[in-house]
């Protein structure tokens, strides 16, 4: 492979770099907290915040990955929700420091729609990076740099919360978690500007008229289910990624507040556990990369969920500090693997012509997912707490593995596909 390939590749997977760092500070770490322990709302108000923006999501990507299909463009789009994203980011500060619930999850979902929204967009680029047979290596690569740039976001944010850089005192003014979120911005800001200015004039140049008032976004996203049949294995990976990336997801979101509430662990030690979780997901991007080449996606994503499986079962089972940090481990590791097989899984099965908008159906079955386990885990802790939140938030980590059962079982029949 040339210099100029690998270079494209590299420039690429920098926005994984980025969009990480919005997700490890923001989706994981600060904003939950902020909420829960320093605004004192529930889990149910993180759930519901995440919930609307990914409604927003479904409605949006799939409408938006036709348009791109047909006029060529999706470096615009790429650009605008990026720059959203990051404003949404700065306002989150802005609003806390008025201690006012509402505006802060106001400016969470839109921060948080337009990151998601930028991430289909991305994912649709793949194909013109590099050929079939390097888009798990790829693939890898990007999801390890991501993991990578949620390990440089979280150092480099830490000393704006506490002061300090590892007990260290720093000249840097703390100010608390409220204080974490417009740093947070420009680093996503910085990171994510190699990938639009080398691709931006790079788009497809065969186009086709589009007119907006003739897409209708309900319509739209029915079509597209219905033509996912046409593909074999298409439809079934898509329902299956919803039940499995809804506990993925709402992993992601909760886990802070988990450490803290059961555990009573203090933010260095999160931001501790988040580093070792992260160093092992950017270990096993790089192995599950390679893995999907040669074992094929399919299978891969099968071994990675019954892994995600067990650590939560047995997370659920002994949560203390030691267990929890080996735990971190595992599933950094699985985790690295659930992003690296699922983007080639799509891309062996959908067809090539229209990879935007399946990718669009790809990001839906995420964002509903998104949606409802957020619910489902505030669900849990709003009603079982009352009687004992300790026993409540292990119940609701039992309930994340049994969704990836559901969506392990739900994919099997794809394991008899050719290629696959």
């Amino acid at each position: 492979m040339d210099e100029k390939s690998k270079w494209r590749e590299l420039v690429w997977a920098i926005y994984d770099f980025a969009d990480t760092i919005f997700s490890m500070n923001v989706v994981s770490l600060y904003f939950p907290l902020l909420i829960v322990s320093e605004l004192g709302g529930k889990d149910i108000y993180v759930g519901i915040a995440n919930s609307i923006s990914q409604v927003m999501v479904i409605i949006a990507a799939p409408l938006l990955g036709v348009i791109s299909d047909r006029s060529g463009k999706r470096m615009p789009f790429l650009t605008i929700s990026a720059t959203l994203c990051a404003l949404g980011t700065i306002a989150i500060g802005i609003s806390a420091k008025f201690a006012l619930i509402l505006p802060v999850l106001a400016s969470f979902i839109t921060a948080n729609f337009f990151y998601q929204l930028s991430l289909t967009f991305y994912n649709s680029l793949l194909p013109r990076v590099g050929p079939a047979n390097r888009w798990g290596k790829i693939s890898g690569l990007g999801t390890a740099l991501g993991y990578v740039g949620s390990i440089v976001g979280m150092v480099l944010i830490m000393p704006f919360n506490t002061g300090k850089f590892f007990g260290l005192s720093v000249p840097i003014p703390s100010g608390g978690r409220i204080a974490t979120f417009f740093p947070t911005a420009i680093l996503f800001s910085l990171f994510a500007l190699p990938t639009i200015l080398y691709f931006y004039g790079d788009e497809l140049k065969k186009q086709y008229p589009v007119d907006i008032t003739k897409i209708h976004p309900v319509k739209k996203i029915l079509q597209t289910f219905s033509d996912s049949k046409k593909y074999p294995g298409l439809r079934r990976f898509i329902i299956g990624r919803f039940f499995f990336q809804e506990s993925v997801e709402t992993a992601i979101i909760f886990m802070g507040i988990f450490a803290e509430k059961v555990m009573g662990l203090p933010d260095n030690s999160k931001i501790i556990f988040f580093i070792i979780a992260t160093t092992s997901a950017v270990i096993g991007s790089f192995v599950w990369g390679r893995i999907t080449d040669i074992l094929k996606p399919h299978r891969t994503l099968t071994f990675v969920l019954t892994g995600w499986v067990i650590g939560l079962t047995i997370l659920a089972l002994f949560p203390n500090s030691s267990i929890f940090y080996i735990i971190g481990c595992w599933l950094g590791m699985m985790l690295g693997g659930v992003w690296t097989s699922s983007r080639p899984y799509i891309l062996k099965i959908a067809p090539p012509e229209n990879v935007g908008r399946f990718f669009g159906l790809y990001s839906l079955s995420g964002k509903a997912a998104a949606v409802t386990g957020p619910l489902l885990w505030g669900a849990v802790i709003l009603f079982l707490g009352k009687w004992n939140e300790i026993i409540a938030y292990r119940l609701a980590v039992v309930m994340l593995a049994l969704l990836i059962l559901v969506g392990m079982f739900i994919i099997y029949p794809n394991s008899k596909i050719e290629d696959l």
